[in-house]
C-alpha cells in the first residue's frame, strides 16, 4: 500500500480543506476519495467567491505524485479553472 498525506493550499483568503491521508494503490479511487473529502469544505468558500460552479470538479496529481490541484472544466463553453493546490508527501 502506498499512502500519501495531502495538504491543501489557499482558496481565497483561507485554507478551507483539512489535510487527509489517502491510500494511493488505486489512483482513480484515491482521486475520488480526495474530492469527496475536500468538496464539502470547498463549496461554501467557492460560493462566497461567486464561483459555486467550481465545486463540480476533479482532483488531479502530477506524475511524480508531489503536487495536486482541483480542476473544473466546462467542455461546452471551452473553459476551465485550476485551484486549491495541494502538496503530496508519502505517509
Amino acid at each position: 500500500m502506498t499512502a500519501y498525506r495531502i495538504e491543501f493550499g489557499k482558496v481565497g483568503d483561507t485554507y478551507p480543506v483539512p489535510p487527509i491521508t489517502v491510500d494511493w494503490t488505486d489512483p482513480n479511487r484515491a482521486a475520488r476519495d480526495v474530492a469527496e473529502h475536500a468538496i464539502p469544505h470547498l463549496k461554501p468558500v467557492l460560493e462566497s467567491l461567486g464561483r459555486p460552479e467550481l465545486a463540480d470538479c476533479l482532483f488531479r496529481v502530477n506524475g511524480e505524485r508531489t503536487y495536486g490541484e482541483f480542476m473544473w472544466l466546462d467542455l461546452v463553453g471551452g473553459r476551465g479553472a485550476r485551484f486549491c493546490p495541494a502538496r503530496l508527501t508519502p505517509a
